[in-house]
């Protein structure tokens, strides 16, 4: 594959993230959870299969943001020769005595994410399948043998900040909490040249627009043709980073650009990354959708040569209330680009939060999210969105936060009796736990009971499988029911302790 003697920057992530997972972006939640991976034999295929490799052997799709650091230093100096972007199954071939850097990106090293830290507590599982996987990454033999530098980056690298002696656990030599092209090639740059690095290097500045604009495309396939649309939220809901960020929306040219990088090595789907896909096109601070500018966006897109899906990551449910005719119009193009189906037709699934039923709990932690609508329409908000992304074949991924501080009985109530409502829509309910838990007996029983109602209408709604475009399908109804008894079990030892 490659010279015995070895890259001198070598970029990878753990296999959970190299890995395309079978259902698709918006699925990868599942092989957190230990049931998911054994259902849809994870285990097994990692075993026996191969990964998806160019002729150099290098890792034929990585994630979003190696791909984005390997722009950056092939931009800035370093060429193709010294780079290496390589799954971790392939590390022995490319890590050798010249090898200076080992890169590591990861959205959940230690488990502390809402959807590891959840499903790994109501199995009884001290640690997430992600973290494991980092563990496993780090302990590869190559990397034990010729001891490069080990940088971890990547979303989740805030968790390794918590303490400082967690780098030493982990065997990490640098975190890079910041996202900016200078420090990126700081770091790399002096651990090439063998200087001393810092445990943590964390820019004191937010990225500005500038950022965004000089980053360098991606010159490689990401992994389900991923490219970034907008970055930031501005909503300012609390104990979420995103929203803290100012709202930008990369320029369309530049997004058709790396779209087409995606589509010529190899891409079929093209997953368009953005905390709030509705808000594309919005350049001040009304939250009023531009249809103009998202339309636009789509229709430019669809135009791509090799292009046969398009699924958006993420939205808020308030513009779909202030716009619904953009909803009609943006599902007229995603429809006919669809990646997942449902009872054999196409849908659009793209990710959502309702987080809670309390309006209390909304007014206090998130009352910008329903913007430009008052905080107390909440629940109104939720039942009329609902409706209007169902009329339109949304079928939305929704995320509900269970032990949120302050959260009282009362409040769960609310959100219990909000998901009554929402029987009839159609909807994949994903809840996640606030709170990290020293324990099983941390999750209260009626949090339990709430956990217990979104996969029951779970099971309800996907009794068909969610189909994804040309990959094998993913059993709902069948990841419920093993959560479901796994329930029954945490609930069974905590009324017997």
């Amino acid at each position: 594959m490659t010279k015995l003697t070895g890259i001198k920057v070598v970029l990878t992530a753990s296999e959970t993230e190299m890995d395309e997972c079978e259902g698709g972006p918006l699925m990868c939640f599942i092989p957190t959870s230990p049931i998911g991976r054994n259902i849809l034999g994870f285990a097994e295929r990692r075993t026996n299969a191969s990964p998806e490799r160019t002729a150099e052997g290098r890792a034929k799709y990585a994630p979003y943001g190696l791909r984005k650091v390997e722009a950056v230093l092939l931009e800035n100096g370093f060429s193709e020769s010294e780079v290496a972007v390589v799954h971790p199954k392939d590390l022995k071939h490319f890590i050798g005595p010249e090898t200076k850097v080992v890169g590591i990106s990861s959205m959940d090293p230690t488990g502390k994410g809402y959807v590891g830290q959840t499903y790994a507590s109501i199995i009884g599982r001290e640690e997430s399948t992600c973290a494991a996987d980092v563990r496993k990454l780090l302990n590869d033999s190559s990397i034990k043998k010729f001891k490069p530098i080990v940088i971890l980056g990547g979303y989740g690298s805030w968790q390794l900040e918590v303490k400082n002696e967690d780098t030493r656990d982990y065997s990490v030599d640098c975190v890079l909490i910041d996202g900016r092209q200078e420090a990126i090639m700081k770091v790399f740059s002096e651990a090439v040249d063998g200087k001393p690095l810092p445990r943590v290097v964390r820019s004191e500045e937010s990225l500005g627009n500038s950022d965004y604009t000089t980053m360098p495309l991606i010159k490689h396939a990401a992994t389900y043709g991923t490219v970034e649309i907008s970055k930031g939220c501005g909503r300012k809901c609390q104990f979420c980073t995103p929203t803290m960020q100012i709202r930008y929306d990369i320029p369309l040219e530049r997004i058709r650009r790396e779209v087409e990088v995606n589509l010529i090595d190899g891409a079929e789907c093209i997953y368009l990354v953005t905390e709030d896909f509705l808000m594309y096109g919005t350049n001040d601070n009304s939250f009023i959708p531009n249809k103009t500018a998202l339309i636009n966006l789509l229709r430019n897109l669809a135009k791509c040569s090799g292009l046969k899906a398009i699924l958006p990551s993420s939205f808020s449910l308030a513009p779909v209330v202030c716009n619904p005719g953009l909803v009609q119009e943006a599902s007229e193009i995603l429809l006919e680009y669809p990646w997942y189906s449902y009872g054999g037709k196409p849908i659009v699934m793209s990710e959502t939060g309702i987080e809670t039923g309390s309006t209390r709990l909304m007014q206090k932690y998130m009352a910008g999210k329903m913007r430009p609508f008052e905080a107390g329409q909440w629940i109104e908000i939720i039942n009329q969105a609902m409706g209007i992304l169902n009329d339109n074949y949304w079928y939305p991924i929704v995320s509900i936060i269970v032990g949120l501080p302050d959260e009282k009985e009362d409040d769960l109530v609310e959100t219990l009796e909000l998901l009554d409502d929402l029987e009839e829509f159609r909807a994949l309910y994903i809840p996640l736990i606030f709170s990290p838990l020293e324990t099983n007996r941390a999750i209260s029983r009626m949090s339990l009971e709430l956990i217990t109602l979104c996969w029951k209408y779970n099971m309800k709604i996907w009794k068909d499988s969610i189909a994804s475009k040309g990959i094998n399908q993913v059993p709902i109804n069948k990841i419920a029911k093993s959560l479901l008894d796994s329930i029954e079990r945490l609930k069974g030892s905590s009324s017997n302790g």
